[in-house]
């Protein structure tokens, strides 16, 4: 039954633990969404909804996987541009020639 005396569930909650063991718990999946996608976690840090037994590293989160294809394309676009950025010098040398 549906109705203003629905109860709700709580959304579920999600342990994160770095390389040095500290452990975060995140209240909802958007809000380990929101610290991935800020940078504050990383893809070796380890996750796991909270009473599950088995840790996994957020890198191979299925949950993250949109987040984790965003993060990476910045990175492309930075070695793209590091190598344009080298191409240019180099012709720019060769023509001071």
């Amino acid at each position: 039954m549906r109705g203003p005396r629905a109860t709700r569930r709580p959304p579920r909650r999600y342990l994160v633990r770095n390389a040095e063991g500290r452990e975060l718990l995140c209240p909802s999946l958007a809000d380990l969404h929101s610290l991935y996608d800020q940078g504050f976690l990383t893809d070796e840090d380890q996750v796991k909804p909270e009473g599950a037994g088995e840790w996994t590293p957020l890198g191979r989160f299925p949950a993250l996987a949109g987040a984790q294809a965003r993060r990476r394309e910045p990175r492309k676009m930075a070695l793209l541009l590091a190598a344009v950025a080298a191409l240019s010098l180099g012709v720019w040398l060769l023509a001071r020639r």
